[in-house]
């Protein structure tokens, strides 16, 4: 099917792509259209093409979204927030809320963005001396207030739900030395199998993720379950090979 383009103003694309890209795979995910953003061909009107490919529907319910997006930057005075005027916010958050302020694929990233206007990057391996995690926000600074009002209500939701009210089933993203991974996953799997046993949750080691020397480790359960998990592995890995 023939390809659709949307002229889009240029100081949009930023809200459009997301930190990281993480708004424009959600946009895909969500509606299963392919969607370019080729800044090459901008016109003279400070426009560029969003080029979208997919069935008549899929590509519908793309531009729908997008369009969505910049009307709601616009409700909320995209206008004014177009200033030079960027300010730079640390905010930092219990590992735990990590997951839930990214969101499943970046989801509630991408949304704290397209309603604030702002870049927001988690940063779950950056943590201070309390054990708590870098999110860093860039943008206008009234924007940057309303996204760490936003991130500190889900903090705040996330220490409330505590005992049985915090049953829902999540995911946290721990990294775990990719030397040490043997001590966790055991022999032909043994030791991961179980864990997953003993605290009732899903433990999926991502071999293709590495960082610094580090690998991706997914955990899924409840989310006390999936802290429990999350102490016994570090714990497992710092204890000396000799034991």
């Amino acid at each position: 099917s023939p390809a659709h383009i949307m002229m889009v103003e240029e100081r949009f694309c930023g809200l459009i792509i997301g930190g990281r890209g993480s708004k424009i795979r959600a946009l895909q995910d969500n509606t299963g259209a392919t969607i370019k953003i080729d800044k090459k061909s901008e016109a003279k009107d400070g426009k560029v093409q969003v080029v979208i490919s997919g069935s008549k529907d899929q590509c519908s319910a793309a531009q729908d979204e997008i369009s969505a997006i910049i009307a709601q930057s616009r409700d909320q005075g995209g206008q004014e927030r177009q200033a030079p005027e960027r300010n730079n916010v640390s905010v930092w958050v219990p590992e735990s809320a990590c997951g839930m302020i990214i969101g499943k694929s970046g989801s509630k990233v991408a949304e704290i963005e397209a309603r604030t206007g702002t870049r927001v990057d988690v940063h779950s391996k950056e943590r201070n001396a309390d054990g708590l995690c870098l999110v860093t926000l860039s943008g206008h600074p009234d924007a940057c207030a309303d996204a760490r009002a936003i991130i500190e209500d889900i903090v705040a939701a996330e220490n409330d739900d505590d005992g049985d009210e915090g049953q829902e089933r999540g995911s946290m993203d721990i990294w775990v030395d990719t030397g040490s991974l043997g001590k966790i996953i055991g022999r032909g799997g043994s030791k991961i199998r179980e864990m997953e046993r003993k605290h009732r949750v899903k433990i999926d080691v991502k071999k293709d993720e590495v960082e610094g020397g580090e690998t991706k480790v997914v955990l899924i359960g409840t989310r006390n379950d999936v802290l429990d998990t999350r102490d016994f592995i570090y714990q497992v890995i710092d204890e000396p090979d000799n034991l």
